[in-house]
C-alpha cells in the first residue's frame, strides 16, 4: 500500500454497490485512497486481492481485505468515533437490514432481467419490472410518514437502497415517473440533487499502477 494508514477503494463509478460504499465513505469521513477501475479490462493489481473481480473492494491491511459493498458499510458504521458522523448508524436495525436485503436479492435479480433482457433468454422484461412494483410502492407507503425511509433524517440504508433505485428508474424514466409515486420520487430527487451524490459521483482517471495516490473522503463542496 502506498500509505499504511489509508485504505485502497477499488471502484467503478457507475457501480451501484460501489456508489452505495462511496456514499457512506462520505459521510463518516473516512479518507482512501480511489482506484477507478474499467470492470472490462480489471488491472491485474485489482485481480490478484480478490477472486469476485467485483467492486468495491477496500483493502485495509495486507491481511485485511473487505470484499463487499456491505462489509465496508458494516466497516464504517463500527469504526467512525466522530458523534456528529455517527448519526448516519441511526436507525440500523432489523426492519432497516431486511430492506437492504430485499434490494440485495429480489429487487436486483429482477432489476437485471430487465435492464439487460438479452442476457436472460430474451424473457419479458416487463415482466420483471412488474415484479418489482410491490416493493416500489411499500417504499413510496413509507415516505409518507417521514422524509426519508426510516426518519426525517437520512442514514446509511436510503445510500444503500438508492443506487439500485437510481438503476431501475434510469431504464425508462418517463415510464417509472408516471407511477404516481409521489413520496418516491421526492425521497429520489433530494438525494439526487444533494451534494453528497455529486461529491460521490465526481469523475476520475482510471488508474494505473504507476500513478501518484489519489487520496479523497469525497466531500468536496
Amino acid at each position: 500500500m502506498s500509505n499504511s494508514l489509508t485504505p485502497i477503494l477499488y471502484s467503478f463509478r457507475r457501480c451501484p454497490y460501489a456508489m452505495r460504499a462511496r456514499f457512506v465513505l462520505r459521510s463518516v469521513s473516512q479518507s482512501v485512497e480511489i482506484r477507478e477501475i474499467k470492470l472490462q479490462n480489471k488491472p491485474k493489481e485489482f485481480l490478484k486481492v480478490t477472486n469476485l473481480g467485483t467492486v468495491p473492494v477496500m483493502i485495509l491491511s495486507k491481511r485485511k481485505v473487505l470484499l463487499e459493498s456491505l462489509d465496508i458499510i458494516n466497516w464504517c458504521l463500527k469504526n467512525s468515533k466522530n458523534i456528529e458522523e455517527r448519526k448516519i448508524v441511526h436507525n440500523q436495525n432489523d426492519i432497516t437490514w431486511d430492506y437492504i436485503k430485499i434490494v440485495d436479492n429480489e429487487f436486483k435479480y429482477n432489476l437485471d432481467r430487465y435492464k439487460y433482457p438479452t442476457r436472460y433468454s430474451n424473457k419479458d422484461p416487463n415482466l420483471y419490472r412488474k415484479n418489482n412494483l410491490s416493493f416500489l410502492e411499500d417504499l413510496n407507503n413509507r415516505l409518507k410518514n417521514s422524509k426519508f425511509l426510516f426518519s426525517d433524517e437520512i442514514c446509511f440504508s436510503d445510500y444503500c437502497i438508492f443506487p439500485f433505485i437510481r438503476q431501475f428508474r434510469n431504464v425508462d424514466i418517463d415510464w417509472f415517473e408516471k407511477l404516481n409515486f409521489k413520496f418516491l420520487n421526492n425521497w429520489f430527487s433530494i438525494i439526487v440533487n444533494g451534494v453528497a451524490f455529486e461529491n460521490i459521483m465526481r469523475k476520475y482517471k482510471l488508474w494505473e499502477p504507476n500513478d501518484k495516490p489519489v487520496i479523497t473522503n469525497f466531500k468536496y463542496n
